[in-house]
């Protein structure tokens, strides 16, 4: 049953937090309606952990929320829950006519991003998917951009040699939208073709809409019900890592809004941590991490109009474009001295390292943060979400990958194809994924799993980032990539002092208007 998290009572302090535990207790709240309330009152990643932890299905709903007998009632119920499950798959599939060894002996090829854990995690589990299926699959995974030459070259040649393919959400539209890539739906609806435990409905609808539903005929992401991917190998969005030591030290609270952001900046700055970072380098996230997450929440629209009636025009010039660099620029007294050419690498060896108090990123970085045998803070971390202006919600851009059988994959390999995809695309698989590598999560359940949550108590708050983040209004145009590269050239050179915020906006905004007009998405 659905729940409504406005139907949550909106008060205040610890009457708010009884009554939204009380709910979640009584079944009247979902876990996702929970976390939603919990992070708006407040409550850290950790102490939401201990809370969803508690309340676990199965939990008793006749015993006070914040009793012993509930907690243990909850994790034990759990556990039988889970000891459950194998024989109630098994029953399912008899019943449904699936068969998991349908297409044994079959070999297949996926093409995946090298660049992040993806391709080893799932490399540590091909002998099981052979176990279990009896289709081999062998994994080819390039860095970033020979994976997109690679992909290109295949998706339009007469065959591919892959029967999957991992696509860059950024480029749904372009490989998705050009047609490239099969249709789904007809596998998704046959009971002997797909696994009655899969569980689509499972995976994040945020996800979902960017990487797997597509409108070929209007030319339109996210629209309709026709399904060319799924959300693999992994998804995420932008969170904020502080520093709680520092910050208790300090008599601070996590940063709600920007201004309460730099004042802890300044107010943590010192010569051996940083009050806070960025990505500062021309790079790719400097754009849509730092700056997009700063300027939707403060009310920016990024986009006017549509490239289907040519009057797609870019908001570059707006007083939230602008403000938002300009917030960049007022934090570099308070940043690494030279956070200019600071990168995603940077960011995350200087936190890990202690020299950053606050900063946000993507939520992938859970990883490194976290990992007590590299980290030095991993102990004294917490994520909350990102900071948003009085009146916004907190939110950012949506990242990820999707997974998909190109269209001209050999057709006897198909039906296969879509076997290894439901089998790498799977609850314990997803969750295998976070628990090995903190690999960002693509399915609703395993943000919320408490045994994965008791582990990494960031969870919850980074689901709760995943499913209320946005994708960037461009990656809808095949210019995607090198229109975030103008914003980031320009943005640079205004964080290097080579031109005012003002400035750098208003060159974005001239650039984009010519390329918008090349393409044909602006008279």
């Amino acid at each position: 049953m659905a729940h409504d998290p406005e139907k949550i009572p909106a008060s205040t302090g610890d009457d708010g937090v009884g009554e939204a535990i009380r709910g979640l207790m009584a079944g009247r709240v979902s876990r996702r309606a929970f976390i939603q309330r919990a992070s708006a009152l407040g409550l850290s990643g950790g102490a939401i952990s201990a809370i969803l932890a508690a309340c676990a299905p199965g939990a008793a709903t006749n015993a006070p929320a914040n009793s012993a007998a509930a907690t243990a009632s909850a994790a034990g119920s759990a556990a039988a829950s889970a000891s459950t499950a194998p024989s109630e798959s098994a029953a399912a599939s008899s019943a449904s006519g699936y068969d998991p060894m349908k297409y044994a002996g079959t070999k297949l090829g996926i093409l995946m991003t090298g660049d992040e854990n993806d391709h080893r995690a799932l490399g540590e589990k091909l002998g099981q998917l052979k176990d279990e299926t009896g289709i081999e699959l062998e994994i080819t995974s390039p860095a970033l951009g020979a994976l997109i030459e690679k992909t290109l070259q295949n998706l339009k040649a007469d065959q591919s040699e892959f029967e999957l393919i991992n696509y860059l959400g950024f480029l749904t539209t372009q490989q998705v939208g050009g047609g490239y890539f099969e249709q789904l739906n007809a596998y998704l609806d046959d009971p002997a073709e797909t696994d009655p435990a899969w569980d689509f409905a499972d995976f994040a609808e945020s996800n979902v809409k960017n990487v797997g539903i597509y409108d070929l005929a209007n030319k339109k992401l996210g629209e309709g019900s026709d399904l060319y991917g799924i959300p693999a190998l992994h998804s995420g969005s932008v969170v904020y890592f502080y520093r709680k030591d520092l910050f208790d030290a300090a008599d601070l609270q996590p940063a709600k809004t920007w201004d309460e952001f730099k004042a802890a900046a300044e107010k943590l700055n010192t010569g051996d941590v940083a009050g806070c970072s960025f990505i500062g380098a021309n790079d790719f996230s400097l754009a849509t991490v730092d700056w997009y997450t700063r300027f939707i929440t403060t009310g920016g629209q990024l986009m006017s109009g549509s490239p289907a009636t040519k009057d797609f025009k870019p908001n570059l010039n707006s007083p939230e474009a602008v403000g938002a660099l300009q917030m960049l620029i007022d934090l570099l007294p308070f940043a690494p001295e030279n956070v200019t050419t600071y990168g995603f690498a940077e960011n995350v060896d200087a936190f890990s390292t202690g020299k950053i108090a606050q900063m946000i990123f993507w939520s992938t970085i859970a990883g490194p943060v976290f990992n007590k045998e590299n980290s030095q803070v991993a102990d004294v971390t917490d994520v909350t979400p990102v900071p948003a202006a009085a009146g916004q919600t907190s939110r950012a851009i949506l990242g990820g990958w999707g997974t998909g059988i190109p269209k001209n994959a050999d057709p006897a390999k198909k039906p296969a194809a879509w076997r290894a995809l439901q089998w790498i695309t799977r609850k314990e698989m997803n969750k295998y994924f976070v628990d090995a590598y903190q690999i960002d999560a693509s399915r609703d359940s395993t943000y919320v799993d408490p045994e994965l949550v008791s582990k990494f108590p960031y969870l919850p708050v980074a689901g709760e980032a995943n499913a209320n983040a946005q994708p960037i209004e461009t990656t809808i145009l095949d210019d995607f990539f090198a229109m975030n590269d103008v914003m980031n050239v320009e943005f640079n050179k205004a964080l290097i002092g080579g031109q005012d915020a003002k400035t750098a906006c208003a060159n974005v905004q001239t650039q984009w208007e010519a390329m918008l007009r090349k393409a044909g998405a602006l008279a």
